[in-house]
């Protein structure tokens, strides 16, 4: 039975993101109020106590990735933006903050696995390779990027872009070895050479799973789709969810990633088993769209939500209520 310990209403706008550290103990929500908050988890409790607000997100903030190691946490904004902030979660003060041309918009990002590079992008066409301190080691011309993901392995990165598909990209010499890959499969259609997956709508968000072989994608007008992407085949279409136009966020959860949550443009969190596509939950609380979901990696029995109602939900197991 999921039921809600708790509503976090300290930001004042629209709560468009949130993730959690890969330990577990903190969470990071950004809104369009321009903050990125903090928020420490007490797992006793399972309740989550306000920490610091991280401020001069003069765009709002639409993206949050904490670094493997939890040290630094990127913040990207909407889609006008052509800012990355990288906050120090050490010292919890402002590391950089990255603009590489006025004109860029940098609104997907995602850190390599060790954590001293990250890749970033947006669907203006800019799709680069940097390190800590903001230098460019790599670009890509002309991707318009909607979502990243980098491989466990650290040697390519996932890039779902606007022609709703998703291509790897290797770090090492910015070859698309998707194309390579292709090349050895005299079968592929020539329509699809170099895709891992290819839509037939807009792709809005993805996450990967920590095994590194599946891929969630909030599709437009579509909902949630599963991808084995070593197969690259749809394994599953999750229904109930409203999905148009905005983007929601799914994720996976539970101790062996099992588990499926998403946001909804109808107000609820939806819940799936991974091997059906009916929800086993759905969850009402919030009175406005439900932009995106974040399974805590380490105490898999809760869940938080962040809303266009301006807060955070935090849902755990009915035994813990009180």
């Amino acid at each position: 039975m999921i039921y809600v310990p708790q509503v976090l209403n300290e930001h004042c706008d629209e709560v468009w993101y949130c993730a959690w550290s890969a330990d577990g103990s903190r969470l990071a929500s950004g809104s369009k109020d321009n903050t990125v908050m903090v928020w420490d988890f007490h797992a006793d409790t399972k309740r989550l106590t306000f920490r610091k607000s991280l401020e001069g997100h003069s765009y709002g903030v639409s993206y949050l990735a904490w670094s493997p190691d939890g040290r630094y946490l990127l913040a990207a904004g909407p889609e006008d933006c052509p800012d990355l902030w990288i906050w120090n979660m050490e010292t919890e003060d402002l590391h950089l903050k990255m603009t590489h041309n006025a004109e860029d918009s940098l609104t997907a990002v995602a850190w390599h696995a060790t954590s001293d590079k990250f890749v970033c992008g947006g669907t203006r066409g800019q799709f680069y390779l940097c390190n800590l301190d903001g230098t460019l080691l790599k670009g890509w011309e002309g991707i318009r990027v909607n979502a990243l993901a980098c491989r466990s392995d650290g040697r390519s990165v996932l890039a779902a872009d606007t022609h709703r598909r998703v291509r790897a990209y290797e770090l090492s010499d910015r070859s698309d070895i998707a194309d390579a890959a292709h090349r050895n499969l005299a079968a592929s259609a020539e329509t699809s050479r170099g895709n891992l997956i290819q839509e037939e709508h807009a792709i809005m968000a993805m996450s990967l799973n920590h095994a590194d072989d599946m891929v969630l994608l909030n599709v437009a007008n579509q909902g949630v789709h599963l991808w084995d992407i070593r197969a690259r085949t749809l394994v599953r279409r999750f229904r109930g969810l409203s999905q148009g136009h905005f983007t929601i966020h799914a994720c996976f959860g539970g101790a062996h990633q099992d588990f499926i949550a998403s946001g909804s443009e109808d107000n609820k969190v939806y819940i799936w088993h991974i091997q059906g596509e009916e929800p086993i939950a759905v969850v009402s609380g919030h009175t406005r769209c439900v932009n995106a979901v974040a399974w805590n990696p380490v105490h898999h029995d809760v869940l938080v939500s962040a809303s266009d109602d301006y807060s955070l939900r935090l849902w755990g197991p009915s035994s813990h209520q009180g």
